[in-house]
């Protein structure tokens, strides 16, 4: 398919493109550990007790505002499976002196990196391609408007990129053995971004609490 496709891209276009994906390599990354125990049956998980996220790292964390919110969007993604969400004041009332018998299993996050930086991009000369018309005569003596294309260097300068970067691990145990079931450590990094970690942070939780309701109500 990829073979058809690049057949019908004439050979100047084909080489803008590919000198695109030299130039302007994708501006976010991931690193993700993922672990799950297998055997575990997780279509029998009913009800969730859920703590609250640790905030390791907050050192540049605005204000107290900025820690709220966090805090409770990271609730709100965790709701988002199919079970009965169950707070920790809630699960010391259904069950008194074993809290986390109020509940199938238990969950714990942490964040562990939120940070800004930059580096320096260095300078770099790209190819573009720049359309113009010219007037063509004809055998018989007419004209006639011819387009054509040609590729021109496009020098860069050197610039400062900025960086927003997150890191969040999730713990899932089993609330009858304490045993872990479930466990996600993921970093994402974006470019050409300032103090964007909220997004970032948002996008991590709902994709480890998707995952985790995948695996309680497989679709």
């Amino acid at each position: 398919m990829m073979k058809a496709i690049l057949g019908l891209v004439k050979p100047w276009r084909l080489l803008v493109f590919l000198w695109a994906l030299i130039l302007f390599p994708l501006t976010a990354s991931a690193e993700k550990t993922n672990w799950v125990d297998e055997s575990y049956d997780f279509s029998k998980v009913q009800k969730a007790l859920v703590y609250d996220i640790t905030l390791t790292d907050k050192a540049e964390m605005a204000n107290d505002l900025l820690e709220q919110v966090i805090a409770e969007d990271y609730l709100k993604n965790a709701a988002r499976p199919g079970y009965r969400l169950i707070r920790p004041d809630k699960a010391a009332i259904l069950s008194p002196g074993d809290p986390k018998g109020a509940a199938d299993i238990y969950i714990t996050a942490e964040l562990l990196k939120w940070h800004d930086d930059s580096y320096v991009k260095s300078p770099y000369t790209s190819w573009e391609t720049r359309t113009s018309t010219r007037k063509v005569k004809r055998k018989n003596g007419t004209w006639y408007e011819e387009t054509y294309h040609t590729s021109v260097p496009v020098y860069h300068p050197a610039e400062v990129i900025y960086t927003s970067t997150v890191r969040i691990r999730f713990e899932v145990f089993d609330a009858k053995t304490g045993k872990r079931v479930m466990a996600r450590d993921e970093l994402r990094e974006r470019d050409n971004s300032r103090h964007g970690q909220q997004g970032i942070f948002g996008r991590i939780s709902k994709s480890f609490f998707d995952d985790l309701g995948k695996k309680i109500k497989p679709n």
